[in-house]
C-alpha cells in the first residue's frame, strides 16, 4: 500500500490538462469581458461622434428642410456603424433666446424618440445661447447591448448632448 501512494505521488501525467481545465473558464471570462468593455467604449465614442456630426451638419446651414434633415439622419447612421442605428435615439433642436435670455425651442426633429414642441421652454447650460440668437442642440442616446450576450443582458445606455452655434447666421431656420 505504501508503494502505491509513493507511485501516485510521483505520477504527473495529465497534470497540465487538469490545470488548464481549471484556468480555462477564468481565461474565457476575462477575454469576453475585455471584448465587451472595448465595444462599450467604442459605442460611447460613436455616440459622441454622432452628436457632434449632427450639430455640425445643421449649424453649417442657414435654412434647413425635411430633405436635408433626412439626409443628415442617413449620414448619422453611417457614423454609428457597426452598431445598429435602430437602437439610437437622435434629436436635433434649434434653441433660441429672447432679449431676456429665456430659451425656447424654435424647431426640433427626432428619430426613434419624440421631438420637442415648437415654442416650448427648454433648459440649456447657462450663457450658452446669446440673447436674440440661437444654437443647435444635438442629443443622442444609444442602448448598448453586449456582443456575446453574457454581460449586461438588459443593455446599457450611452448618451451625449452637443451644442453648436450656427456658422452663417444667428440661428438656423426651418422650412
Amino acid at each position: 500500500m505504501n508503494r502505491f501512494f509513493k507511485s501516485f505521488r510521483r505520477a504527473d501525467g495529465g497534470m497540465s490538462a487538469i490545470e488548464f481545465a481549471l484556468i480555462l473558464p477564468i481565461m474565457l471570462a476575462t477575454f469576453f469581458g475585455i471584448a465587451e468593455i472595448s465595444n462599450y467604449i467604442l459605442a460611447a465614442r460613436k455616440v459622441a461622434n454622432v452628436a457632434s456630426a449632427a450639430a455640425d451638419l445643421v449649424a453649417q446651414d442657414t435654412v434647413i428642410d425635411d430633405t436635408e434633415i433626412s439626409d443628415i439622419m442617413g449620414a448619422l447612421d453611417v457614423v454609428l456603424r457597426p452598431f445598429n442605428p435602430a437602437d439610437a435615439q437622435v434629436r436635433i433642436t434649434s434653441v433660441v433666446a429672447d432679449s431676456d435670455g429665456e430659451t425656447t425651442v424654435a424647431w426640433s426633429d427626432a428619430r426613434n424618440t419624440s421631438a420637442y414642441s415648437e415654442g416650448s421652454p427648454i433648459t440649456v447650460p447657462d450663457d450658452i445661447v446669446p440673447d436674440n440668437q440661437g444654437i443647435i442642440m444635438a442629443e443622442v442616446s444609444f442602448t448598448y447591448k453586449t456582443l456575446f450576450g453574457m454581460y449586461l443582458t438588459d443593455g446599457m445606455t450611452v448618451s451625449d448632448t452637443f451644442y453648436l452655434k450656427p456658422r452663417r447666421s444667428t440661428q438656423v431656420l426651418r422650412q
